[in-house]
């Protein structure tokens, strides 16, 4: 992704940019490969930092707000973010607060996906948002095991077999049953079986287990 990032700054000609990571593996694994694929391309970073991920922490504050002021210092347009959805939330947040002038952001997946970080009040005044996002895929077999399971839940055997197992549990737990669940149907959650963000869980667990095996 980092590289795609710089291949779009190239293609519009952004030679003149601040880059943000949040202080955290991704982050700042992220934000090291993208400066080292950026110097190849004559790509100029003004201004290059890290935003905190612990906001328990008192200085979080004066952190962001720091790279704010730096980076409106600097004068640049274009803002490359590499940060999970709340660091990223953050930084805008507090972009908005300090009336930084509209921007390009450039993000990934990470945060552009988080409805926290889009919903944010008055999100629209931060500029003009770009990002890039894994390509969708179909996982094999994964919308008829979703049905399937569904089909067993609604059967007496798998019921009776669940009662007898809750009679074998500890008594505290015996009245966590989540009652919002169910009227769920799966009509209800077919429009979520296709979501960009299950083929690349699907890469990553097969990925592993073939590693293992």
């Amino acid at each position: 992704c980092a590289e795609a990032v710089v291949l779009l700054l190239h293609r519009f000609g952004w030679n003149w940019i601040a880059t943000v990571g949040s202080d955290d593996e991704y982050g700042r694994g992220a934000q090291g490969l993208f400066l080292s694929i950026a110097g190849n391309h004559s790509i100029c970073i003004a201004f290059e930092g890290l935003i905190p991920t612990d906001f328990a922490d008192p200085k979080a504050k004066n952190q962001l707000e720091d790279t704010i002021k730096l980076i409106n210092k600097t004068k640049v347009n274009i803002i490359v973010l590499f940060a999970f959805s709340q660091p990223a939330q953050a930084l805008l947040e507090h972009s908005i607060s300090m009336g930084l002038s509209e921007k390009v952001w450039i993000g990934t997946e990470a945060w552009m996906l988080s409805d926290t970080a889009t919903s944010i009040p008055n999100i629209q005044s931060i500029g003009t948002v770009l990002g890039f996002v894994m390509k969708a895929g179909t996982v094999p077999g994964f919308r008829k095991y979703v049905a399937d399971l569904f089909t067993s839940v609604q059967q007496d055997k798998f019921c009776q077999e669940s009662r007898e197992f809750n009679h074998l549990m500890n008594s505290d737990t015996l009245d966590t049953h989540c009652k919002q669940c169910d009227p769920i149907s799966l009509h209800d959650v077919s429009s979520v079986l296709s979501h960009s963000q299950i083929q690349p869980v699907y890469v990553a667990v097969y990925s592993v287990a073939y590693a293992l095996h």
